[in-house]
């Protein structure tokens, strides 16, 4: 017997997010094309320490941890880092001059080269990163009631690709109930492919947002092994923010 397909609004998008410089501040978009991979320009170059070529790691590291304050945008085909006001190209001398000046030790950035591979003056990511992240205002309004200060619940912490609006229907840590199923957005569809687990990366400070361990504590407790998911893109398409979401289940 065929299985019958259902399917049912989930909600609208709310947030895009690109982060061209893994573990760096990132750029809302209006909209984007949902490629195979991802979104384009998404964590295209890493930042290395260079007294030992070690890759920015804030999660682990404390010398690392200011970095998300440091903002990067796409120009063209190439980052941007944004300091005092101002744009620069995150391949010149004077962007890696600034950097090194802001994290106090010298630093450097580079473009991506495939996982697990290197290359002259390019940097190998540290993971094998999904297509795209999503987070819902669901399961960010249940983390915000419980903890002790819901102001510091931020999708900044949390680093998604896709924010997601859901209907007032759904409830809790939502991500976990759709793994397997089938997240549509005009043309584009992607498999919520695992549950994103997390790590000390959000609860640094960032911002006008506190460092705030409790933020990671919580979701250990409660996130019912993460928060958000992975997806996997299975056919592209362009979005916007507005656009309707929906869910399809067999």
């Amino acid at each position: 017997m065929a299985r019958r397909r259902i399917m049912t609004a989930f909600g609208r998008i709310k947030e895009i997010w690109r982060y061209p410089i893994s573990s760096m501040g990132g750029e809302r978009l209006d909209g984007t094309e949902l490629a195979e991979g991802g979104i384009p320009g998404d964590r295209i170059w890493g930042i290395i320490d260079r007294r030992d070529g070690t890759v920015a790691a804030p999660e682990k590291r404390k010398h690392w941890r200011p970095l998300p304050n440091l903002l990067a945008r796409l120009e063209g085909d190439r980052p941007e880092i944004g300091l005092d006001g101002s744009w620069i190209d995150a391949g010149s001398s004077l962007a890696g001059e600034l950097v090194s000046a802001f994290l106090d030790f010298p630093a450097a950035m580079h473009p991506h080269v495939p996982f697990g591979s290197e290359t002259r003056d390019h940097i190998a990511p540290r993971y094998q990163r999904a297509d795209i992240h999503i987070v819902t205002s669901a399961s960010m309004n249940r983390l915000a009631g419980l903890l002790e200060d819901p102001s510091q619940v931020d999708s900044r912490r949390f680093r998604p690709n896709i924010v997601i609006e859901t209907d007032a229907s759904r409830q809790g840590f939502v991500e976990q109930q759709i793994i397997g199923k089938v997240l549509s957005i005009g043309k584009a569809r992607m498999v919520i492919s695992e549950p994103c687990a997390r790590c000390t990366f959000t609860a640094l400070a960032q911002a006008d947002l506190a460092f705030e361990p409790a933020v990671l504590q919580t979701i250990a407790r409660h996130g019912e092994g993460g928060f958000g998911a992975l997806c996997q893109v299975v056919q592209p398409g362009k979005i916007r923010l507005g656009d309707h979401v929906t869910l399809t289940e067999t």
